[in-house]
């Protein structure tokens, strides 16, 4: 849907909606907000879509809290660009992340064609221990 890639706001909803829920709603988040073609690469790592799926239905599965924020966000044309942070609870155990994201997104839906994502995380308060080289 062409809200979650136009605005800050919208694009804050869909990182908000991506890991909150339960896991057997994940396929309806994946397929408001992403082309059955899509592809994203986390940190190198290249997921295709039932990949992808699966990953969201995973992490949903192990999160209890999620509280990304978008600082900032950039569309223009058919690319978007953002940068979040925020901390989340996986398997009981707080983190920090900073996560910076280029994509493209279809005109006619509104929907990503494909993102490209690099991420840092670690222990809350700590350095980053994860997509650190």
């Amino acid at each position: 849907m062409a809200e979650f890639t136009s605005t800050r706001e919208g694009f804050q909803r869909a990182m908000e909606w991506s890991l909150k829920g339960k896991p057997e709603e994940a396929k309806s988040y994946v397929e408001s907000t992403s082309l059955p073609s899509f592809h994203h690469i986390m940190n190198g790592k290249r997921l295709d879509y039932a990949t992808y799926l699966d990953g969201i239905v995973e992490w949903r599965g192990k999160v209890s809290e999620y509280k990304p924020v978008v600082h900032e966000f950039l569309r223009d044309g058919n690319q978007l660009a953002a940068r979040m942070t925020g901390t989340i609870k996986v398997s009981g155990a707080d983190t920090e992340f900073e996560s910076f994201m280029f994509g493209r997104v279809d005109k006619a839906t509104g929907k990503m064609e494909w993102l490209v994502e690099r991420s840092v995380w670690g222990s809350a308060g700590g350095a980053p221990e994860h997509g650190v080289n």
